[in-house]
């Protein structure tokens, strides 16, 4: 019977030496995996750092390029005015010129 004690008593040695290695065993993996989250958000911090960064230059090339539509519609508008008004001189100039004829037309019938 006291052989039997010890033995059991070893095992139950052993069998809280498996546990003490166990839990060792689960603490470490859980260590690594906290290693892990915490690579995992420093990374995704990174990379919304990042995609902000990438972001604010779009942004930017986009506003300039706003500024440049605006000034080339505004250049547009002002040579689509200054064509207007050149257009209207012609169009006058023409009928000054049609008229003059007419009148010269009617003066000297020698322009038939």
């Amino acid at each position: 019977m006291l052989l039997y004690h010890l033995r059991k008593g070893e095992i139950a040695t052993k069998m809280e030496m498996g546990k003490n290695v166990e839990v060792k065993t689960t603490e470490e993996s859980l260590r690594m995996k906290l290693r892990r989250l915490k690579q995992e958000i420093r990374e995704m911090g990174e990379r919304r750092t990042e995609v902000e960064l990438v972001t604010a230059a779009a942004q930017a090339k986009s506003a300039a390029l706003d500024t440049e539509l605006a000034a080339k519609m505004a250049r547009y508008a002002v040579m689509n005015e200054e064509t207007v008004v050149m257009r209207k001189e012609h169009d006058a100039f023409n009928n000054d010129i049609t008229m003059s004829l007419k009148k010269q037309h009617g003066k000297y019938p020698f322009f038939n």
